[in-house]
């Protein structure tokens, strides 16, 4: 879409730190070349700063910019930045969730490791009242997450994983062009 319309397009990809950044530019090398810095960037970071990253867009681009935010957006305290990078910059926060991320299936002990701290806990998910806590408490962090983007009067694409994301995305694009 961006070569079509000749638009320019940049990257930065962070952790609990931005890790790259690449200008944006116009034309399909360029493209191509963000392409494959999405597929191959090793993170060096084990934590999610979406602050970081917030403020980074702030410092490094000048115009107003068409920017898409994909993250889980399970990290905290990021509002004040979000908030900012909203007036500067037309963003689009895209919200990935997985479905055993706001579920745990019944398969009795099992040991989960926090990807960005490292901590394990071992688990018996064969509680009921467990799977239920477990549950109602993402749907908690999710619901307050959706009601800061309604503040700020940001509207998320929600994409999961394992599934099309092609509707969402056109979804969002008939209901923004509809009220343009």
């Amino acid at each position: 879409s961006a070569v079509t319309n000749n638009d320019k397009v940049g990257l930065i990809l962070f952790a609990d730190d931005v890790e790259k950044f690449v200008p944006p530019r116009k034309g399909s090398p360029h493209v191509l070349r963000v392409i494959r810095e999405l597929l191959y960037h090793a993170p060096q970071g084990r934590g999610t700063s979406l602050t970081a990253a917030f403020d980074y867009l702030n410092r490094v681009t000048t115009r107003r910019t068409v920017t898409f935010l994909v993250s889980d957006f399970q990290a905290a305290g990021y509002e004040r930045s979000l908030r900012i990078a909203r007036r500067r910059h037309d963003l689009i926060p895209v919200a990935v969730s997985d479905r055993w991320e706001a579920e745990l299936p019944d398969v009795g002990l099992i040991e989960l490791v926090d990807a960005e701290t490292g901590e394990s806990v071992l688990v018996d998910t064969s509680s009921r009242r467990l799977r239920e806590t477990y549950a109602a408490d993402v749907r908690s962090a999710t619901d307050e997450r959706d009601r800061m983007f309604r503040r700020l009067d940001v509207d998320p694409i929600r994409v999961r994983t394992g599934e099309s994301f092609v509707e969402p995305l056109m979804r969002f694009f008939r209901a923004r062009e509809a009220r343009i």
